[in-house]
């Protein structure tokens, strides 16, 4: 009957064993068996635990549960200390240290704590920055600010106008400012390198 449910590649592979071959399968856990030594590749185990020492948490936390559970599912003989280390170690660093601290003696127990405690302590945390953002908002409002401010072109940098076009502009090149040329620039040292002269 689990036969009838193959498809493609595993379909192929039954009927070849058991028509042709004439090896037929006894029971469920000879068939699991022989699936897994057919279709699963030897690394697999440990290319799962390698992907769990990489699943790190850099979105919300339903993110890398999803991710973490994921992964898990997959990994075979497992202890849940082992589990629930591999958990923590992927949370980030607050949370990490708030879940270490209770010691879960389950990946479930593990799992619920953590959300709860980014759901309770990060809500809070947004909450709050949004508060003091609109609390910005009206203080700058009140005093007359919030209004567009004039660009200092002082801060440009003025390095990387050529000289082509401080010619075509009318600009020194030293300072790259209008209204005058390179031998009278305002900006310019007097003497050449003033401060190799003072050395």
């Amino acid at each position: 009957m689990l036969a009838s449910s193959l498809r493609a590649g595993a379909a192929s592979w039954y009927h070849t064993r058991v028509a042709i071959e004439q090896r037929p399968i006894a029971n469920i856990s000879d068939f699991h068996d022989a699936l897994t030594h057919e279709f699963v590749p030897p690394e697999l185990q440990y290319r799962i635990r390698a992907a769990l020492r990489k699943c790190r948490q850099t979105k919300s936390i339903d993110d890398y549960v999803a991710e973490f559970r994921r992964l898990i599912a997959q990994a075979r003989e497992m202890s849940q200390l082992d589990q629930i280390d591999h958990f923590c170690e992927g949370l980030k660093p607050e949370t990490r240290k708030k879940i270490t601290y209770l010691r879960c003696s389950t990946l479930s127990a593990a799992i619920s704590h953590a959300q709860a405690f980014e759901w309770a302590h990060f809500a809070q945390r947004s909450r709050q920055d949004r508060q003091q953002g609109a609390a910005f908002g009206d203080a700058k409002a009140s005093h007359g600010e919030g209004q567009p401010e004039p660009m200092d072109i002082s801060m440009v940098n003025t390095r990387s106008i050529s000289k082509d076009e401080c010619r075509t502009r009318n600009l020194c090149f030293y300072c790259k400012a209008s209204g005058h040329r390179i031998h009278n620039c305002p900006k310019k040292p007097v003497h050449g390198n003033v401060h190799a002269q003072q050395m």
